[in-house]
């Protein structure tokens, strides 16, 4: 409900607001005298240029962004100069720059009217009635720290490239509908089977293998019966664990630690409220005085406002929520009220909000002995993490001192543990596994892409959480793979062999199926005949829908074969064939779907308009030839002047 009181997300308001608002915080990386003013330019396009300023600001926003899906792991400058953000951003900006200078080319602008009138239109500054509202406009704009006239400028240009960019695409023509029927017609399109499924491991009129079938099979599959590369390497594994019996807690540690979180160990009160707002005092009061005749405060607030019953429910709030998402004044007013009360109607940003309280938690207090052990687990933790990183570089020395971990473990005490001819899967000479966890399995990758001889490197065990510990790995020894002796392998051979016999003789039982079927022999006598198994499928489309079994490349040679054609592929499992018969084919009907076609040919339009965009930009960019000033775009992200 906040949220519809609020605007939705999507508009292009809240897009231009909350660049405005990312772009205000400070630049990270760039030095205070580096910008000299907001008249220095990145580039510039004809007449137009992109400001240093905003350049770095919208750099260092997709930094933040990308930041945050990494989880953490990279610093802003290091996805800068990982993914050559400065130079993407750029890019895209004198795009978009290219655009503002034709449309000044061209004597487009916005005037006052539509600015105005384009603003009335974003749902972030209209009250739930829908009425335009001059004080959520301010109040979003204190919030961001930017002034109307820089909003109405960013709103202008967006009116102006919009007007260019359709007037460009409608000069174009239109995209005949008739494109979107027919495709609806193929997409559409249905069909009706019959199959013989032939399954290879059901035949049993194989005649068994002799001895010199099987030698030339087992030499003409050499490659199947090879022994997998093994590995053999130390590794020392570093823990906070191993650290937490060095830790030292007194009391007063443990009770400073509890005054020092003691915000943790407090939970506020609750109240579960419903809230419904009105666009005037009278509207409120009316609601008030018919919830207290008898109605159900949420059925007649839904009745009574533009929101829906589940929108009215705002669940379990503290005051700080009911401080943060309206305001102190509201906050107070409702923490006053008992449980099941509802209260008088409150002043607000959109309007006249009324709130009922359904239930009262009541807050909670945890002492330091309800919290003593957890408390100091986790300081044992906190201490064992930091005592295992001041070791590393003790580790580290030792490790370039000696070259290997045999020594370094001897050195400072480290246990180190040897794992000896395994193959990738962790699995030892003997068929049993010797790696099982996955601390383990993630050390046996490392090693298993390492190089025997290599200085062992420091690792964390987990890329995305440093404090869970770290690990060395060296490879002391590779065997390749080599043949296995026939002996060893024969009845693999021997069962490897009959597959593929048995395989051929499903091959040939569904060419067989093939011939008797166009003859007109019934399919389900056939398939009993055969050994095989009769079925039909119905109202196939062309993708897979819902929990279709039908396997893709069945589906695809349904749809590549005409009407009572037959042809057969091999099952996807790989045992035995799929004889297919196609009964009926029925296209797809536009006149029984128009809403289909409808999204069909937006799509359409949308590809024909993005097409034309990207040759529409690659002009513009030829025209205008941007100049781009790159020794400032080296200084501002620390950039060699050779990259």
């Amino acid at each position: 409900m906040l949220l519809k009181t609020r605007g939705g997300l999507e508009s292009p308001f809240v897009k231009i607001l909350l660049g405005l608002l990312i772009g205000a915080f400070a630049i990270w990386g760039i030095g205070p005298g580096m910008l000299s003013g907001n008249t220095q330019s990145v580039a510039t396009i004809g007449e137009t240029t992109v400001p240093t300023q905003q350049f770095a600001n919208a750099v260092q926003r997709r930094a933040q962004q990308l930041q945050t899906q990494f989880g953490g792991q990279l610093s802003a400058d290091q996805i800068i100069q990982m993914m050559q953000l400065d130079r993407q951003v750029l890019s895209q900006m004198v795009q978009d720059a290219a655009i503002t200078e034709n449309a000044r080319e061209l004597g487009l602008r916005a005037t006052h009217a539509q600015v105005a009138a384009e603003l009335r239109t974003y749902e972030a500054f209209q009250t739930p009635d829908g009425s335009f509202s001059p004080q959520m406009v301010d109040q979003a704009l204190r919030q961001a720290g930017i002034t109307q006239k820089e909003l109405n400028t960013d709103v202008a240009r967006m009116i102006t490239r919009g007007q260019l960019v359709e007037s460009m695409i409608a000069g174009q023509g239109v995209m005949p509908r008739a494109l979107a029927q027919e495709l609806y017609v193929w997409q559409a399109e249905r069909r009706r089977a019959t199959m013989i499924n032939l399954s290879a491991h059901d035949i049993t009129d194989v005649p068994e293998p002799t001895d010199e079938d099987l030698q030339t099979y087992y030499e003409n599959n050499q490659a199947a019966y090879m022994t997998p590369e093994r590995r053999t390497y130390n590794y020392i594994l570093l823990t906070p664990e191993q650290f937490t019996e060095e830790v030292q807690l007194s009391e007063e540690d443990l009770r400073a630690a509890y005054d020092y979180r003691s915000d943790d160990y407090i939970q506020p009160e609750l109240r579960s409220l419903q809230q419904v707002s009105f666009p005037d005092l009278d509207t409120a009061q009316n609601f008030i005085q018919q919830v207290q005749s008898g109605g159900d405060f949420v059925s007649v607030g839904a009745e009574m406002s533009a929101f829906s019953a589940e929108e009215l429910t705002l669940g379990d709030n503290s005051f700080h929520d009911i401080q943060t998402d309206f305001d102190a004044a509201t906050a107070e007013a409702v923490f006053a009220l008992e449980s099941g009360a509802v209260s008088e109607p409150i002043e607000g940003l959109a309007g006249w909000n009324v709130f009922k309280v359904t239930s009262i938690t009541a807050g909670e207090e945890k002492s330091f002995e309800d919290v003593r052990a957890s408390l100091e687990a986790d300081l044992r933790r906190e201490a064992a993490i930091d005592l295992m990183y001041d070791f590393l570089p003790d580790l580290e020395d030792a490790i370039a001192e000696d070259g290997v971990l045999t020594a370094a473990a001897s050195k400072l005490n480290l246990p180190l543990a040897t794992v000896a001819e395994i193959d990738a899967q962790g699995t030892g000479p003997d068929g049993q596994a010797k790696v099982t966890q996955q601390i383990e399995y993630t050390i046996m990758s490392e090693a298993f892409r390492l190089e025997a001889g290599m200085e062992p490197e420091l690792k964390d065990i987990d890329p995305s959480d440093s404090t869970k510990g770290v690990y060395l790995v060296e490879v002391t020894d590779v065997k390749s793979p080599e043949a296995q002796a026939f002996d060893d392998v024969r009845s693999k051979v021997s069962t490897a062999w009959m597959q593929e016999r048995q395989q051929e003789k499903a091959g040939e039982l569904a060419e067989a199926a093939k011939v008797r079927l166009e003859a007109g022999e019934d399919a389900e006598a056939l398939a009993d005949e055969l050994g095989g198994v009769s079925y039909t499928a119905k109202n196939v489309a062309r993708t897979a829908e819902g929990s279709s079994g039908l396997a893709s490349n069945i589906r695809r040679l349904i749809f590549e074969l005409g009407a009572n054609q037959i042809d057969a592929e091999r099952a996807a499992d790989g045992d035995g064939y799929v004889v297919v018969r196609v009964d009926t084919i029925t296209p797809g009907d536009p006149a029984a779907n128009p809403e289909k076609v409808d999204e069909l040919y937006a799509g359409l339009q949308n590809q024909f308009q993005d097409e034309i965009f990207v040759q529409y930009q690659s002009m513009l960019l030829n025209k205008y030839k941007p100049e781009i000033n790159t020794p400032v775009v080296n200084q501002l992200f620390r950039r060699d002047p050779d990259q």
